[in-house]
């Protein structure tokens, strides 16, 4: 019953906002459209698109382009949502902050280390990043190398593990990228064992959980099939939490000849296990990942609507939207089939209904 009291408002509130969200015949007929502007006329159905894309020429914009604007108004939306919350749907909505954060300057370390142009325009995210912590915006967009990147960091909590990767002769976007991973996944597995209790604490762990069992999986797959790392190497470069996963089936898939041992492993996962409950057909391993995530948030919905459940359950169901509005308008623009569009991005066809 505290629950109910302590969630009532945010779950009517956001309820209201999930009204808005494209619904599977939704994403049909945006598939559909035969071209950028009948597609924008599609989205404009909606409140969220027609605000983003508002005195917007898209027949002009480029994919990152698109990505911007639509993260832009993610933030937006994110932040009306985060000055409606109090106690601790507002500690979790900053560990959300955190993410979008990490994901700014996982593409700005990405462009300094790649030696091209910066692919956000960050004066348009400065409202949004830095906040609670102590830079300045020009310095970061002034960065123009390693050292500097981490210099203007000085003074948050991400300059330790970034200046330690460095400190190491750190030089890849994954090793950085790895450093905040394990960072963010420690205090956010802190948070939900110290600040949460009961099935909400249970709930929240499980889907920390899930997505670091997949990003070890997807980067231990990666490695059988484009790379060879020796299984000593490859154990250094794992994020250390585990959810459904044993140490065991770990240390078997890091330790599997070729992708074909490896998915035959995988198989007897819990996650090869909940593979055929929700597919009709074999498919690729993030597909998987993003619909054993999408069923987590389900189900904790479904059980347990007034809590953080159905908060992080929109969360998710818009990061999902905006990925599939950027795929549809990628692949319109380049004229596939519709039938193409919604085979490749929806994936009908192989799903099995989560109910």
């Amino acid at each position: 019953m505290g629950n109910l009291f302590k969630y009532a408002s945010l779950t009517t509130k956001i309820r209201a906002m999930s009204g808005d969200l494209i619904s599977i015949d939704g994403f049909k007929s945006l598939c559909e459209c035969d071209s950028i502007s009948s597609a924008m006329n599609e989205l404009m159905k909606y409140k969220y698109y027609k605000d983003a894309f508002k005195n917007v020429d898209v027949s002009t914009l480029h994919r990152e382009d698109i990505e911007q604007i639509l993260m832009l108004s993610s933030l937006e939306e994110f932040m009306g949502l985060y000055k409606f919350t109090s106690g601790t749907p507002r500690k979790y909505l900053n560990l959300v902050s955190m993410y979008n954060e990490m994901y700014v300057l996982k593409r700005i370390l990405r462009d300094i280390l790649s030696n091209r142009p910066k692919s956000l325009n960050l004066k348009f995210y400065a409202k949004h990043i830095g906040a609670h912590m102590d830079f300045n915006i020009d310095d970061l967009l002034a960065a123009n190398d390693i050292p500097q990147f981490i210099e203007t960091l000085k003074n948050t909590e991400y300059y330790n593990c970034l200046n330690e990767v460095y400190s190491k002769g750190g030089h890849t976007i994954f090793e950085y990228g790895l450093a905040l991973d394990t960072y963010y996944f420690d205090i956010c597995f802190k948070f939900a064992a110290k600040e949460l209790k009961g099935t909400e604490s249970k709930d929240v762990l499980s889907i920390l959980g899930t997505r670091c069992d997949f990003l070890n999986m997807q980067w231990i797959y990666r490695t059988k099939k484009y790379y060879n790392v020796k299984s000593a190497d490859l154990y250094a470069t794992l994020i250390p939490h585990y959810s459904k996963l044993s140490v065991d089936e770990i240390k078997q898939m890091a330790e599997s000849e070729d992708v074909t041992a490896f998915f035959e492993i995988f198989e007897k996962t819990y996650y090869g296990k909940l593979e055929a409950r929700l597919f009709k057909n074999k498919p690729g391993l993030e597909e998987i990942f993003m619909s054993s995530l999408e069923y987590l948030y389900t189900q904790n919905k479904k059980r347990d609507p007034y809590s953080l459940a159905t908060l992080s359950y929109y969360l998710y169901a818009r990061e999902l939207e905006i990925s599939r509005v950027t795929k549809i308008i990628e692949s319109i623009r380049y004229a596939l089939p519709a039938e193409d569009i919604i085979t490749t991005i929806l994936k009908l066809e192989t799903r099995r209904s989560f109910a």
